[in-house]
């Protein structure tokens, strides 16, 4: 039975129309990302099914007793609560139950029923988890990088960036039958959204995300729900198949569509011929078949014209090429007075590279961003800057743009003596088109000011691109057009982002905060940020020094042997799955259906297996570390 179930749903806001006649449903297992242009309806969907809106028509059921959990982008919190405060009473029923058994634990006596009651207390205590509750918060605190000592600052001491994961972790620790998450690795730096990834993963029950991050739809989700021309399609397997799927589709429906348009044409030239033989022979019978073949034609059920999304052309142009040395850094130290942020930094930026600069939330990526920019000047050591260049920085606040201004002021100001074809011919690029131009910069969504901050940049033609988180507020296909540009740009890139995608695709190199200081790599992100996992086993094994003497030793050994035969077979899999995800990049594996099907249900298969190989590596991890 599903959980949700939505018929012939129609919504509007006004004058627009949002949904038109939609159906779609969530089931036990579900596991869906929701996808579509930034305007589309996806939160709309989101209240819809929370029931915080309800719909102008159709049907919706929801099955009984399904609690939902709703993670916002607007996180409402209670500021003068802790963080501890506010985080447990995700589990009010716990709190309610945990005050209830302290009152009996006070007051207990001989008395067989009251002994029995407080048994019962307990057992039910148990069952909802109440005795690893306290375990299951710090698991997800501590690594959404909340450790045990700011768990008693109150909740308006925390930055916004902070208070978004405050809210991500309450959500996650309620109970719920249902999840909704609208952009949860907002905010997170990439260990966090790989530890969430995780988390997902081995969730058993159904949720419902709204994300731009592609490698997290690949990687947590089963199906895609995408929002296109006011309806929602389903498509099975993650978002890379999702775009195979979506591609063919599209150029089957324009296939079918072109073929419908030639019947229908020779239909009607075929009527007009009989009616041309009747007058010329004065024939009853050729104005019937006319008749006839027209009645026809009218039963026809006509095929709408496939919806072509409009291509949006960025591109960075360069007036003057930069020098080969772009910037030195010379024994670098920066910071503040009271916080060193890195120091003895070494490095080089040259003409041409593309570096993404990593690291922990706070650990001083955009400070040094801004260090490049010439806004903050450094603690100790050079920077020097080369020969020749222009700076374009993007800001992911847009504190660059005026909101005095509307949409086609704010291009007009940088050329003032462009005419105004000009300016909407430039604008239209950027998908502003019509009243868009018209719209005051204050009352732009977080989107609308993504594309005009991009197209105010590149309008004045930098030669060095320094980034500070590009995607955030752009959706899917504005930062496929965004990677193009980038990888087409003939100047020198160093930008922010958590986008995997984006930084395994753009950058040349990495640079990522570490030991006080930033070191230059070229490794991927998998090994950049899942090396604790991989070393997991070898930790547990320098444990067995400290053996406990009540545990057999025989008992330790004989875990620690089955957790190193999993992790080998884990490994194995793991090295499976990169062999068989990278067939298909072979581009004849699509030319037969059988062979793609075959691979498919193989990729799933070993996923399923890595999946529940890593749940019995932690298991068998656990039980190893209460032994000792």
């Amino acid at each position: 039975m599903s959980l949700i179930s939505i018929s012939n749903m129609f919504h509007s806001f006004g004058i627009n129309e949002i949904f038109e006649d939609i159906n779609f449903s969530i089931e036990q297992n579900s596991k869906i990302g929701l996808v579509g242009k930034n305007g589309c309806g996806k939160t709309t969907l989101f209240n819809i099914i929370k029931q915080n809106i309800v719909a102008d028509k159709g049907i919706f059921h929801k099955a009984k007793y399904t609690n939902i959990a709703y993670l916002t982008q607007e996180p409402e919190l209670n500021p003068e609560q802790t963080l501890e405060e506010c985080v447990s009473l995700s589990r009010l029923d716990q709190i309610e139950l945990e005050n209830e058994l302290t009152i009996f634990e006070n007051n207990l006596s001989n008395d067989e029923m009251v002994l029995s009651k407080y048994a019962k207390l307990q057992e039910k205590f148990e069952l909802m988890g109440g005795y690893n509750f306290k375990t299951e918060m710090k698991l997800v605190l501590t690594n959404l990088k909340f450790p045990k000592s700011v768990w008693n600052r109150k909740i308006k001491s925390f930055s916004g960036g902070e208070l978004s994961r405050i809210q991500l972790a309450k959500i996650l620790l309620q109970p719920f039958d249902l999840l909704l998450l609208d952009e949860p690795t907002n905010h997170l730096d990439l260990e966090m959204i790989f530890w969430l990834e995780k988390y997902l993963q081995n969730l058993q029950k159904p949720y419902l995300i709204i994300s731009h991050d592609r490698y997290f739809l690949d990687n947590a989700i089963t199906k895609i729900a995408e929002i296109r021309n006011k309806s929602i399609t389903l498509f099975s397997g993650n978002y890379s198949f999702y775009k195979i799927e979506l591609a063919a589709r599209l150029k089957l429906e324009e296939k079918t569509f072109k073929k419908q348009q030639k019947k229908i044409e020779r239909m009607e030239k075929q009527i007009d011929q009989y009616r041309i033989w009747g007058r010329a022979r004065d024939s009853e019978v050729m104005f019937k078949r006319a008749k006839e073949l027209e009645k026809r034609l009218a039963k026809i059920e006509r095929v709408e014209a496939p919806k072509n999304d409009k291509k949006i052309k960025l591109s960075f142009e360069t007036k003057n090429r930069s020098g080969n040395d772009v910037f030195t850094l010379e024994n670098l130290t920066f910071g503040f007075a009271d916080k060193i942020l890195a120091k003895d930094v070494n490095l080089r930026i040259f003409y041409q590279n593309r570096i993404a600069l990593l690291g922990k939330n706070g650990c001083g990526k955009t400070t040094f961003l801004k260090l490049l920019n010439n806004e903050l000047m450094p603690l100790e050591g050079t920077l020097k800057k080369g020969s020749s260049i222009k700076i374009g920085y993007y800001d992911q606040m847009h504190l660059k743009l005026n909101n005095a201004l509307n949409v086609m002021e704010t291009i007009w100001e940088l050329v003032p003596f462009e005419t105004k074809g000009y300016i909407l011919s430039f604008l239209a690029r950027f998908g502003f088109v019509g009243d868009d131009v018209e719209k005051s910069v204050s009352i732009l969504s977080g989107g609308e000011k993504a594309r005009l901050y991009l197209a105010k940049l590149i309008h004045e033609k930098p030669n060095f691109l320094i980034l500070d988180e590009p995607t955030n507020h752009l959706d899917i296909d504005m930062i496929f057009y965004l990677e193009k540009a980038l990888l087409a740009f003939e100047g020198t890139i160093i930008f922010v982002s958590h986008d995997r995608y984006l930084i395994e695709h753009i950058a040349d190199k990495k640079w990522i905060f570490k030991n006080n200081s930033i070191v230059e790599t070229t490794e991927k992100l998998e090994n950049l940020f899942f090396q604790k996992e991989k070393r997991k086993p070898k930790k547990i094994v320098d444990f067995s020094i400290k053996k406990n003497k009540k545990t057999n030793p025989l008992v330790l050994q004989k875990l620690l042997n089955e957790i190193e035969h999993q992790q080998i077979e884990f490994d194995e899999k793991t090295e499976k799955l990169a062999i068989s995800e990278n067939k298909f990049t072979d581009a004849n594996i699509y030319s037969d259906e059988n062979k793609l099907k075959l691979l498919t249900q193989k990729v799933k298969k070993i996923k399923m297996n890595l999946a529940t190989l890593s749940k019995t590596i932690e298991i068998l991890e656990n039980k190893y570390l209460e032994l000792l």
